[in-house]
């Protein structure tokens, strides 16, 4: 045993003693001015001094049980090797490892903790996004002499059934059903319309992508950014999903939005003149329908769970609109470094360019990650939020029928170079007990590095499972003095 281990046992004990005889000897000396009139009775005798070891089995527990999950965390940061990483555990306020914690590394989708971190403290749980019906002219007998307009309110998820069929059975998410916008407005009386569907996109700017290297747009790895998109802005999709750069992607999204709604009230029985085009609402335009958005919370749980670069750089938009007055990702982003140094952190060496982590400008600590886990805490709705390993989201088939299948609640993040992994593991012995932990790895970003993802994510398995078996060593009794003597 080395000598830090050594000291991290037993000099609580030596402590402790040391300030016994202290005590006991401070006690004998003192002077005492008067005696009590009345000798005070105790119900029953104080067999154990406060101050005795009998007294401290859970002081001794903690550095012994956490000594023994150290060589795990080592593990992940040898196989890390000379690549630049950062790693930080938590329990219970306690640090198990810190390796660079305050190193500043590109996050990839880690940088969406920060995102829906900001989103939720801004507009809470249950705040939902409306797309609006609006029509430009009087409506009489069902007709509308004008024309009807798709107002976008920033929904990420607006979406058709259709969308929905290229992902695997059981992977449900939070979506908003265009079709039941189109029943709406049936059901407002509407039969007729003799101008045509307008689709106004004017909440936000018109910046379709972020500031992103050329290639990551070119593999459309987000949907064109608008404030009216009907799933995520794509024209055509595989029947079964591939990669995102299979799609197709709108050349203007809220025209594309129009046009599919006009589909949908075709197929109701409602006749349109005109064809669908891009425009704005007019001042004075009747809303006659509505639809809102899943909750912030189910948005940042689509987020987070399924890693939606298009879902972040919408939150990040609103974020921008609310706090700037701008729907734009430059304000976004802006807005989430206000919002998270008004909640106390520190963003040393932090730089937060846009929502989701696609842009390799961004920089983050894991100590950053980690704060932000604590201060939401392993119970809450944030870490609700996160995938699950085994079960849900981009840890689905991660620890899958292992001891940890269930107990991890993490975000993941790659990019070429870059590979992270931020989040809770639940104790699969002590209920109650969860290690929070950040861990961030950078190779040579958008170059040759870009095998680490593959070396690493495969050495993060056993750093997890690991977690999952916290606490391995001795009980509360087994340190317990009465206890040793007992057995001798």
């Amino acid at each position: 045993m080395d000598l830090a281990r050594f000291l991290r046992r037993w000099l609580p004990l030596v402590l402790l003693v040391v300030i016994s005889i202290a005590a006991w000897q401070t006690a004998q000396a003192a002077d005492i001015d008067e005696a009590r009139e009345d000798a005070f009775v105790y119900e029953r005798e104080l067999t154990t001094p406060v101050l005795s070891a009998r007294r401290i089995p859970e002081t001794l527990r903690a550095p012994v049980i956490d000594d023994e999950v150290g060589p795990a965390l080592d593990a992940l940061i040898t196989a890390t090797g000379d690549y630049p990483a950062c790693l930080i555990a938590e329990v219970d306020d306690r640090v198990l490892r810190a390796h660079n914690p305050l190193l500043p590394l590109v996050p990839a989708s880690n940088q969406k903790l920060l995102t829906t971190f900001a989103a939720l403290a801004e507009f809470g749980p249950d705040h939902r996004f409306q797309t609006t019906v609006a029509v430009t002219g009087p409506v009489a007998d069902g007709i509308v002499s004008g024309d009807l307009v798709l107002i976008g309110g920033g929904d990420p998820y607006l979406s058709t059934a259709d969308w929905w069929t290229q992902y695997e059975e059981g992977t449900a998410r939070y979506h908003t059903r265009l079709e039941d916008l189109a029943d709406a407005v049936v059901a407002a009386g509407i039969t007729e319309v003799q101008g045509g569907v307008l689709g106004d996109d004017s909440l936000f700017d018109e910046l379709r992508v972020g500031p992103w290297a050329e290639r990551l747009i070119v593999q459309q790895q987000s949907g064109p950014l608008s404030a009216l998109a009907v799933n995520e802005g794509h024209t055509t999709w595989p029947a079964t999903f591939s990669s995102m750069a299979a799609r197709t992607q709108a050349a203007d999204p809220a025209q594309h939005a129009a046009q599919v709604f006009t589909r949908l009230l075709d197929e109701r029985g409602v006749t349109i003149t005109a064809s669908a085009q891009r425009g704005a609402a007019p001042a004075g335009a009747t809303v006659i329908a509505s639809i809102d958005s899943a909750p912030v919370l189910d948005l940042a749980t689509h987020v987070n769970s399924y890693s939606s670069n298009y879902g972040a750089e919408v939150l990040v938009k609103h974020l921008g609109l609310r706090r700037v007055g701008a729907g734009s990702t430059e304000a976004g982003a802006a807005a989430v470094e206000t919002i998270l140094l008004e909640q106390g952190f520190d963003l040393s060496g932090v730089v937060i360019d846009d929502g989701s982590g696609l842009a390799e400008t961004d920089l983050v600590t894991c100590q950053l990650l980690v704060d932000l886990l604590d201060r939401a805490g392993a119970d809450s709705a944030f870490a609700d939020t996160l995938s699950v390993g085994g079960e849900r989201g981009s840890l689905r088939n991660r620890v899958d029928e292992t001891i940890a299948d269930g107990l991890v609640w993490a975000k993941t993040g790659t990019l070429n170079g870059v590979t992270a992994l931020s989040g809770y593991v639940d104790s699969s012995s002590e209920a109650g007990t969860s290690i929070a932990f950040a861990y961030i790895a950078n190779g040579e970003v958008a170059g040759v590095g870009a095998g680490i993802n593959g070396d690493l994510v495969s050495a993060q398995e056993p750093f997890l499972l690991e977690l999952a078996e916290y606490p391995v060593g001795p009980t509360v009794g087994e340190l317990d003095p009465d206890a040793a003597v007992a057995s001798n």
